[in-house]
C-alpha cells in the first residue's frame, strides 16, 4: 500500500535548529504562525470560536527512524519509539496542541509552537474538550516523571 499525503500549508516558529527547539508545546513552546495555502482557506470557517488545534506535521529534517529512543524525559532508559513522542518515528509525523490566538485571512496565530521553523503542516483539527480532554488517564512511563523538574531538565536555555 502506498499512501500519498501533501502538506496544507506551513508553520513558521523561531526555532531554526533542532539544538534550540522546544521540547513540547506546553513546556516551552512559543508565539509563531501556521500559513494555510490558500486553496484551504474555506476550511478554517468555524475555527474562530476554538482556544486550541491540534496540529499534524511533517518532521521534515528528521531522515534518521529509530525504533528506541532515550527522550530528553527520562533520559536513563531507552523507550519504544511508540511509547514517546521522539520524532525519529517510521512515518515522520508530529502532533501538538497549539493555543489558537487569532485567525488571519488564511493565517493563524498561535502560541505554543514547537517545531521547526518551515515544517510542512499535515493537518489541523479543533480541540474539543468533549472528545480530548479525558479523565482517569494512565501514561505509562511518563507517569513516574517529577514534572516540576521537567521544565529545567528539557528545555533549552536558549528556548526560554
Amino acid at each position: 500500500m502506498n499512501i500519498s499525503i501533501a502538506p496544507i500549508g506551513t508553520i513558521y516558529s523561531v526555532f531554526n535548529d533542532t539544538e534550540t527547539m522546544a521540547r513540547q508545546s506546553n513546556i516551552d513552546g512559543k508565539e509563531g504562525r501556521i500559513e494555510l495555502y490558500a486553496e484551504y482557506t474555506a476550511g478554517l470557517e468555524g475555527l474562530r470560536g476554538f482556544s486550541h488545534i491540534i496540529a499534524l506535521y511533517h518532521f521534515h529534517k528528521q531522515a534518521e527512524v529509530r525504533l528506541r529512543a532515550r527522550p530528553c524525559f527520562g533520559k536513563n532508559s531507552a523507550r519504544g519509539i511508540f511509547a514517546s513522542r521522539y520524532p525519529t518515528r517510521p512515518n515522520h509525523i508530529g502532533i501538538s496542541v497549539l493555543s489558537l490566538e487569532r485567525i488571519d485571512g488564511n493565517t493563524l496565530h498561535c502560541s505554543n509552537i514547537d517545531v521547526l521553523n518551515g515544517t510542512p503542516l499535515l493537518d489541523i483539527k479543533p480541540y474539543v474538550k468533549h472528545f480530548d480532554l479525558l479523565e482517569d488517564v494512565r501514561s505509562g512511563w511518563y507517569d513516574d516523571i517529577d514534572w516540576d523538574a521537567v521544565k529545567s531538565d528539557c528545555a533549552h536555555p536558549e528556548a526560554k
